[in-house]
């Protein structure tokens, strides 16, 4: 019985520390939670590919939560992105989001990229050649072949992502209403890096800020 107990601990322990998490902190800055009537999705970023595709996926998981969202990709243009807005222009893009039933914008910005190396020991290989049984010479010689392979150096890139939450119907200048800072350690695929993104993004969301 103990024996089971412990094989069942282990194997849960396993499984619960395969997953790890991007998120690193996040704060409720206006300690409310509310509904929206409609969010705007913005990926701060110029690779208008990279930005349809991160942008997509955090309104699908919005959605997937009773939470309606939408890509800026039809809103807010590419050449908005390269330069600093003035405060005209932001009032007037705000006035054009009020317009259209948008509540609240979601900007994600990837706020630092950090380069480390990790060293892999290196050891030694055996490897066995089948004995000759049948003459004493070569079955007396016979060695097992050793190898050694050095140490070897892997350069890896942890990316540090800052999302915000902006409830664009406050009229006062801080409007700010969460925020949740995510760390992305050397993704081997950014698809689905991106993925588990949007949905740590949108779980962090609907427990601190977002009503559905």
């Amino acid at each position: 019985m103990i024996k089971n107990f412990v094989i069942i601990w282990f194997y849960t322990n396993l499984l619960m520390g395969c997953g790890s998490s991007y998120l690193r902190e996040s704060t409720n800055v206006s300690n409310i939670k509310k509904q929206y009537d409609k969010i705007l999705v913005v990926a701060h970023t110029k690779d208008k590919v990279a930005r349809i595709r991160a942008e997509g996926l955090v309104v699908k998981e919005l959605g997937l939560r009773g939470v309606k969202a939408e890509s800026s990709v039809d809103v807010i243009k590419p050449e908005n992105f390269s330069q600093k807005m003035s405060e005209k222009e932001i009032e007037t893009l705000i006035s054009q989001l009020l317009d259209a039933d948008f509540s609240g914008v979601l900007i994600t910005n990837v706020i630092n990229t950090e380069q480390y190396k990790d060293v892999i020991p290196g050891g030694s290989n055996v490897e066995y050649q089948p004995p000759q049984y049948g003459r004493f010479g070569l079955y007396y010689s016979y060695y097992p072949a050793t190898s050694w392979e050095p140490d070897r150096i892997v350069t890896s890139v942890d990316y540090t992502v800052e999302s915000c939450l902006y409830d664009i119907t406050v009229t006062q200048k801080d409007n700010l209403q969460w925020v949740g800072r995510f760390k992305l350690k050397n993704p081997e695929d950014i698809k689905e890096a991106i993925a588990q993104y949007s949905k740590e993004l949108s779980d962090a969301l609907l427990e601190q800020s977002i009503m559905p």
